[in-house]
């Protein structure tokens, strides 16, 4: 099954930094997405369940510094990208 990819304004904005000033950061983060539309739930960059504030998202690693934050919605086939750049809890 493959997911389709949706946007927040934010996480649209969160690329275009990435691809504006930290192009290996933004490179990593175009494999993840691919990643996601065949399964976001396991590969690379420690896919992990939130918690607390942030239940029912899931995050990634893109580097030490950034996380890629979406949520899951199996029954659209969709995986909706919230966040891409910093941390989770610098937001």
């Amino acid at each position: 099954m493959s997911f389709n990819l949706s946007y927040t304004d934010d996480a649209i904005d969160d690329i275009r930094l990435l691809k504006r000033n930290e192009p290996s950061a933004y490179k990593k983060l175009t494999k993840l997405l691919v990643e996601l539309m065949e399964h976001p739930e396991i590969g690379t960059g420690k896919p992990e369940q939130l918690r607390g504030n942030l239940v029912g998202k899931w995050s990634r690693r893109i580097t030490d510094k950034h996380r890629l934050v979406y949520e899951i919605h199996k029954d659209k086939i969709d995986v909706l990208i919230v966040n891409a750049y910093g941390h989770y809890n610098d937001k």
